[in-house]
This record gives structure tokens, sequence and C-alpha cells, in this order.
């Protein structure tokens, strides 16, 4: 661990919250999510894409008038787009909040022509261009669920994939530099192609742009590379604790810190039974739109009487049971000093009371609190005797998944805040509840002492 170069140790870093994080747009705008966000005493919001789509369908309709100083109702649709940035701006600035994050840009890959190509850049250009206005310079973008049979086979390599991803991110980066903009790269833990990120570090490292860089989620990489919920324990098949932190190591060896843009956190709870995939919802899927939890809550009644355990993978004694807190760590140690943002997804987003932002947004900062004491207590030397026990084992695990291993699920519509069908707005909205329906019946009941949520999944 001597490796790590100390960079402010103690200095904590700015905390936000995804707008998708405080409940769905169906019940909870933009405008109240600003002022929940500020209360609770974060430092910056993510705006979500389809929230703020959202938003402009409502100014339309005649709300939100008096965040506006001219008239709009003659306005193009990009100058409506400009001036809805503009007024959640400036919304955001009277509250004292940054927007570190614009996301997500879906759909850009599995390009065979320069046509396809400047379709997605064309796209993306709908979104660069109010970034300026919304004073955000970082805009997401993900690796997605691809239709259909996989498009990699023996005449379509996966290496000839690859190099078609850079060279669209090399010309986005260039779009993007045009409007100030930096471009952050997400696998996501079921993408057909891409899943991991060491295939992301590889395509960004060759597209070698300052600003093109890394997007890190702590579900999305250890939904993937520790955790499978395909499996009765809900951990990967023949994979360790301390396996996943020599590949998170790794990780933290391999990519220079002013590569990783931005660092979005949630932890997550077990199913109640096995997740099978579906043609068109994969497993990890299904888990992540019920099952997300912020990091550090303390365990429910469930959780804390847990029976599936093993030496290898012990409990977290948290709500969640990934190794949030380890890889948080690791990433701190090894110089990481960007944002730490919750992006979470339950079904208790789609609750339609006016306190859903307020609670989910409190059990978030409090998450962020209790991680940041985590991180300042969890020592070298824990870390040490956690690598040593993966190399005293004669690195018996599975190792985690390598450029060109396989992805482990089959593809998926991809997590909410990375969908990667092209669904309209209004088609994301009504497509939220229905994956809820086919993976679980969900009802809760709160846990007085705790103030947490206790998720109860039914399977059908």
């Amino acid at each position: 661990m001597s490796a790590y170069t100390t960079v402010n140790p103690y200095t904590q870093p700015k905390f936000a919250i995804a707008s998708l994080s405080l409940g769905t747009n169906t019940h909870h705008d933009i405008p109240t999510k600003v002022r929940v966000t500020s209360n609770l005493g974060y430092d910056g919001i993510e705006i979500f894409i389809p929230d703020f789509e959202a938003f402009v369908d409502e100014v339309k309709r005649g709300k939100h008038t008096e965040l506006f100083t001219e008239p709009i109702s003659s306005c193009s649709s990009i100058e409506l787009d400009l001036a809805c940035a503009t007024a959640i701006s400036n919304l955001c600035n009277s509250f004292g909040l940054e927007i570190p994050l614009f996301q997500p840009l879906r759909n850009f890959e599995n390009f065979h022509s320069q046509k396809e190509i400047d379709v997605g850049l064309a796209e993306a250009e709908r979104w660069l261009r109010i970034m300026p206005a919304m004073k955000c310079d970082l805009l997401l973008v993900c690796s997605n669920h691809l239709p259909g049979p996989c498009p990699i086979s023996e005449d379509y390599t996966v290496d000839m994939y690859n190099d078609k991803q850079v060279n669209a991110f090399r010309q986005l980066g260039a779009l993007a530099e045009n409007y100030g903009v930096r471009i952050g790269y997400e696998p996501l833990s079921w993408g057909t192609v891409i899943d991991n990120w060491m295939q992301v570090w590889n395509i960004v490292k060759r597209v070698d742009r300052k600003n093109v860089g890394i997007l890190l989620d702590s579900f999305n990489t250890l939904g993937n590379q520790y955790a499978d919920p395909g499996q009765a324990s809900t951990i990967r098949r023949g994979q360790t604790l301390a396996a996943m932190l020599s590949n998170l190591e790794e990780m933290t060896m391999t990519i220079p810190r002013e590569k990783i843009f931005f660092y979005q956190i949630a932890d997550a709870v077990r199913p109640a039974g096995i997740c099978l995939d579906d043609i068109n919802m994969p497993r990890r899927m299904k888990w992540s739109r019920a099952c997300r939890v912020f990091p550090c809550e303390p365990p429910d009644s469930s959780s804390a009487k847990e029976t599936i355990s093993h030496p290898e993978n012990p409990p977290s004694g948290y709500l969640g049971f990934l190794p949030v807190t380890q890889m948080t760590s690791l990433l701190h140690r090894m110089g990481y000093r960007g944002w730490w943002s919750l992006e979470v997804f339950n079904s208790s987003l789609q609750e339609s009371d006016n306190g859903c932002p307020e609670r989910h947004g409190r059990r978030g900062i409090d998450g962020l609190h209790a991680l940041w004491d985590v991180v300042q207590t969890l020592t070298d030397d824990k870390l040490s005797r956690d690598l040593e026990a993966f190399f005293d084992t004669g690195r018996r695990a599975t190792p985690s998944p390598t450029m060109l291993t396989p992805p482990l699920s089959s593809g998926s519509i991809s997590d909410a805040s990375e969908l990667s069908s092209p669904l309209s707005d209004s088609e994301f909205e009504m497509e939220l509840p229905e994956a809820l329906h086919r993976v679980a019946i969900c009802d809760r009941s709160t846990d007085n002492n705790s103030g947490v949520d206790e998720l109860k999944v039914k399977h059908d």
C-alpha cells in the first residue's frame, strides 16, 4: 500500500446525489429535488436527462414560470432547451449547488459506419450545446445492452468493435471540446460487449484525449465482478472478497487518478430469490431496479440475521453487502479527490407522497458521511490483510473479467440511469414500474429505529 500517494488525505470530498435518486419525475420535479438537495447539505446534484426532459414538458404546460425572466411561449425547441438549462443552473446557484454531471448519453456504441457515428454525434450535440448554460462540464456516456444477437463474431471481433469505439470517442471528445465539456465513459455491469473497467480503460487510453476519461460506479463495478444475483449466494461463482480487492487495487495502480473523472456510489441488498435472465431484462438489471441502497446504511432485521455467509466473503455489516467501503477507500488512497455522488435505484423511488425526496436524500447524505468516516478509519493495514488473504490462497478464486472474457450477463435494457434501448421519455417512465413488477412484488415497512425502508421482495 505504500505505493499510494497522499493527496490532502483528510479533505472531505464534495457530496452529490443524482436527481433520479430522489424520486421518479412522474411525481417529483427538478425544482423540488434541488431544494431538498440543498436543505440536506449536499454540494451538488446530478441532472438526469429524463428529469430534464420532464422539466421541459412541464414548462411547456405553463409550470415553473417563476424561474424565467422572459416569455418562452414562442421559443424553438433548441431555445427552450437552453432556457430551461439556464433556469435550472440559476436555481441551483441560488441554493448554493453545483451541477457536476449531466447523464446519461445512451446508445453511443455498436458503430459499423461513419454515418452511424454521425447520428450518435448529432444526438450528443443536443445535450452538449446546453451544458454551458447549465454550467456543467461533464457528460456521462455509458456502455449498453444491445438488443438482438451479440454483435461479436468471427467476422467482427472484440478488437474490431473496440477500434470503432476508439474512433467514435475521439470524435465525440473533439465535439465536446467545442463546448468546454468532458466525457466520462462508464461500463454497465450488463453491457453486451463492454461491461468492466478494464475494457473501458483500454478504450479511453487509446482515445488519448484530455477531455475523455472514466466514470466509475461502485454498483456497476462490484455488481459485475463480485456479485451475481443469478447465484443463491448472490456472489459470482468462485469469487472472493480478497480477489475482488486485488482487482480493485490493480485498477487504482493502472488508471491515472486524473483520468477518473467521477465516482458514483450505491450498495445493494440481496434479492429474496435467484434472479433469472429474460430476453429484454437480464438478472442484473432486475436486481438493480429493485434492490440498490445507499452506502453504509445500518442493517435491518433481515440483513442482520443473514445466513448466506462464507469466510472468503464475510458480511459487510451494513444493509447492503457489496464491498463499497473497500472500493472507496482504495480510490481515496490512490489519490482520487473528485466528487462522491449517489446513484441509487429502488422500488421506493416510485412513492408519490411529498416526503419521498427528503426521505431518500436524508438516507443518502447520512450514508455519505458514514462512508467518509469509514474511509478515514479503514487503515492501509486492514486493506493489506484482506489482499494478503488473496495471495495466501494461491489465487484459488476465479479471476475477474479481462478485456477478452465474455460478459457475465446476457445483456439488459440497461440501468435506469443508463438505459440503452431507444425508449422515449414517456416510455422510460412507464418502463420502470413494469420492470419492478416483473422482477418482484415489493412492499416496504419502516424500521422505526433506523428510519430505513425494509425491502421485501416476493418473486412470482
